[in-house]
């Protein structure tokens, strides 16, 4: 698993899906000696059999047939789609098909265009429009190419090849079912199918997350999804305490951890793998390709701020929410009354609004708005978090006799009861989160250990007054209003920045100025940069019905 895992990108893709060896280019040499034909040849022009009135011919004999098995399910539908979309993304890579005509002539006069693009998926299985089914049950693949040219000059001989060549090839490997690793297919659609079925089963296990025995959890590094590899990797395996057997969607059974409802803490030592535990149940509301390590890691799908499948996808409710402290983030009517009861000048804090919000308002209105939206399970690291809104201990409470904050150790209780919003928080240093805590989970080298008992044990033997609130709060049910008037339409330039710049532009053009935009970069869910495109198209869809209303 891990072995696969591990390789290049590129090369992981075309060895599992084709494109540059293996099963989806056998028998097919034809093509790639087309491919690799030179423009202004002394053929000049591509053998007819691969011309676009073969794509149409071979188009229509396998209409509606063969891809009728992944209609039967949006899960099916969206594997499929989701294995295309890499197949044609792996081919792009390989046959360097992203990489613009040269003519080794530089300057404006040069040739240029000619690149193929898609979204090339990460390691998850989302619903992406690169490739879908539509309404008459018709498989689409959505890419972009650009024409060639030279100055004002058109390259007729290299668009022909990109168009009767290149694109015909493409579309050939990546569409006709034919031409798949059958194989490949088949296991990515059955995994996509497992984590599904592993999901449903959590409610009545009364667990908020799954993670399998055998999972690799590390990733290669903190800048990429991959999966860490080598001999000192330690797959994961269950404290006896917590272990669960499900069952997966092909009626095999599996074991692995499942993490109750309630409050848990992940502690232990710096760099044992807590963070890494809390990030892959965060990851776990996704789909994850075969070899990612973390294919059989799943989270509630009641929890996740972002996106999972379809309606996931889209609506933003019933998440699993990472919250954490973002310093200068813009807030605008956010109820933070149940953890900060005053603030200087008389301002509301039921209606709080502010441009530059401090570590522990900006949090507060993170654990808010994400309950607001039917959060039912709260993730948080102690790393990352605004230490005086998790906890307040004994002594500082004797010192500080008015604070006006209330510390999440003194919520997380109501929020359970009350709510029945869960909360798993990596602790290292606060021990006062001793007290409310249902389980206590110890990783030790990537290794975890049930230490609940020892925990209560020591809570007896170090006792301190952790004050408890009766009462969680409210939660304020809002109707959110944009206004967008006099900027331009709002674009994700990058998975972490949504641009959102004025019609009429600054006429003092100051380079030091911030972009002008949403910063996304809290937001530790959305994985993709087609997700932050999504809320772009939904951030216009809220202003349009803004202004619809009296």
């Amino acid at each position: 698993m891990s072995g696969r895992g591990g390789r290049r990108r590129g090369a992981y893709y075309r060895a599992k899906y084709g494109g540059g060896g293996g099963h989806a280019s056998r028998g097919d040499s034809g093509h790639a000696t087309l491919y690799t034909q030179t423009v202004g040849s002394s053929t000049g022009v591509p053998h007819a059999p691969n011309d676009w009135a073969r794509l149409e011919q071979d188009l229509r004999s396998i209409d509606r047939q063969q891809y009728d098995e992944y209609l039967k399910s949006d899960t099916r539908r969206i594997a499929v789609c989701d294995f295309v979309t890499r197949v044609c993304a792996s081919i792009i890579r390989a046959k360097h098909l992203d990489q613009n005509v040269s003519g080794g002539k530089p300057g404006w006069s040069g040739p240029r265009g000619g690149a193929f693009s898609i979204n090339a998926p990460g390691q998850e299985v989302l619903p992406r429009t690169s490739a879908l089914i539509n309404a008459d049950q018709c498989i689409e693949l959505r890419f972009t190419t650009s024409l060639p040219a030279a100055g004002r000059t058109v390259l007729g001989k290299e668009a022909h090849q990109i168009l009767a060549v290149n694109l015909v090839h493409l579309v050939e490997q990546s569409l006709l079912h034919v031409n798949l690793d059958q194989e490949s297919l088949q296991y990515h659609l059955q995994c996509t199918e497992n984590q599904r079925s592993l999901r449903q089963q959590l409610a009545a296990h009364d667990v908020v997350a799954f993670v399998a025995n055998g999972s690799i959890l590390p990733r290669i590094s903190g800048a990429s999804a991959m999966p860490m590899i080598g001999p000192s990797v330690v797959p994961f395996a269950s404290p006896s305490e917590l272990e669960l057997t499900l069952t997966l969607a092909n009626g095999s059974n599996i074991k692995g951890m499942g993490v109750p409802r309630g409050v848990t803490l992940l502690t232990g030592g710096g760099y044992h793998g807590k963070s890494t535990l809390l990030d892959a149940i965060m990851v776990g509301v996704y789909d994850h390709v075969p070899g990612d390590g973390r294919e059989l890691i799943v989270a509630d799908p009641t929890s996740v701020k972002g996106k999972n499948v379809r309606e996931d996808m889209i609506r933003l409710e019933h998440k699993n929410s990472k919250i954490r402290a973002e310093d200068g983030r813009s807030v605008t009517g956010v109820d933070i009354s149940p953890y900060i009861s005053t603030l200087p000048g008389g301002r509301s804090t039921t209606t709080f609004s502010t441009d530059d919000a401090s570590g522990s308002t900006s949090m507060a209105a993170n654990i808010q708005e994400a309950l607001e939206l039917g959060c039912k399970t709260l993730l948080i690291d102690e790393d990352s978090s605004a230490t005086n809104l998790l906890v307040r201990d004994q002594r500082m409470q004797a010192l500080i006799k008015h604070e006006p904050i209330t510390p999440m150790v003194a919520k997380a209780r109501a929020l359970y009861k009350q709510l029945g919003v869960s909360t798993i928080i990596v602790i290292g240093g606060l021990g006062d989160w001793l007290s409310v805590a249902d389980q206590v989970i110890s990783m030790d080298s990537y290794i975890p250990r049930c230490i609940t008992a020892e925990a209560k044990a020591i809570v007896s033997r170090f006792p301190a007054q952790v004050a408890q609130t009766p009462d969680y709060g409210t939660v304020a049910e809002r109707t959110v209003q944009l206004n967008l008037e006099g900027v331009r339409s709002p674009y994700a330039t990058r998975k972490r920045f949504i641009a959102m710049k004025p019609h009429a532009q600054d006429p003092v053009n100051d380079a030091a100025q911030e972009e002008a935009g949403v910063a996304l970069a809290g937001l530790e869910q959305i994985v993709e940069i087609g997700q932050s495109r999504t809320i772009a198209i939904l951030i216009q869809q809220v202003a349009a019905l803004t202004a619809k209303r009296p």
